[in-house]
Parts: C-alpha cells; structure tokens; sequence
C-alpha cells in the first residue's frame, strides 16, 4: 500500500529508527514491536502536549487503559528502516477515543510513502480511584 500522504503534514508525526532489537531472526520488524512503537509515538503526542501518563494520573487521578486493537501489517518493516508514525483522533466520545495510527517510510528516490503497518485503538478514559470510565479531559485534545 503507497500513500501520496507525506506523513510530514500531520498535526504530529513520531520518527522511529527500526533497530536490532526491532527486529525478528529474519531481520524484520517484530508483529509485537509496533504496539511498542505506537505506544512510544502515543507518550511523545502528550508529551508534546506538557502531559504524560504520571502527570494525568496524579492531577486528573486518571489512567488510559487500551479496551480494544486492530492491526494491519502490509509490507515487513526492516532494520535501519526510518519510520513515520502518525495518529489521527477519529472518534472521540465522553470516555472513549478511537486512535488510527500509521506506520510509513519513505520510497527510496521518490516522495512517496509506503505504509507498512496499521493499528485502530480503542482507548478508554479511567478514574484511579473507582476503575470507573471518566470523562476525557480537555488538554488531552487542545491543538486538534
């Protein structure tokens, strides 16, 4: 799948260089290694943001638990492959938000970028103290 989207336009975009430990004893970016990659690009959109998850949890008493995943795999990702991450909110609801977010690189001698995984999260908004779903604060979402 080739995109004519440069991930570079995004609101944020995660830069991840596919190393050894990225990689499978064929030299291919481990199925289990994006959730790690996406998990990291999630941690620096809200630290982007002056957030993070020890800041929500300590002055909005809140946790956000993943409820459900969906993962596409295209094209192996390989080692010293530069990968662009992006995510895009597409649905946000008083205590749940739907995450797309895309792993590409860039064609060798072209502009255009190949996506190589996907995944689609389900991420639910949790008070610390009851585990009861709460209300998603609004500076998660300023500059959306």
């Amino acid at each position: 799948m080739t995109s004519n989207t440069n991930p570079n336009t995004s609101a944020f975009i995660y830069t991840h260089r596919v190393c050894y430990s990225d990689t499978d004893a064929a030299g291919f970016v481990y199925h289990g290694r994006y959730l790690e990659i996406f998990e990291r690009s999630r941690a620096e959109w809200l630290a982007q943001k002056d957030l993070s998850p020890t800041k929500l949890e300590n002055e909005f008493n809140m946790v956000m638990p993943l409820r459900e995943l969906t993962m596409n795999f295209y094209k192996p990702g390989r080692l010293d492959d530069l990968l662009y991450i992006d995510q895009v909110i597409e649905h946000r609801g008083r205590t749940q938000v739907t995450v797309k977010q895309t792993a590409q690189r860039k064609l060798p001698d072209s502009e255009e970028f190949e996506v190589i995984a996907s995944a689609v999260l389900h991420i639910v908004c949790v008070d610390t103290n009851t585990l009861k779903p709460k209300a998603w604060p609004d500076c998660v979402f300023q500059d959306e």
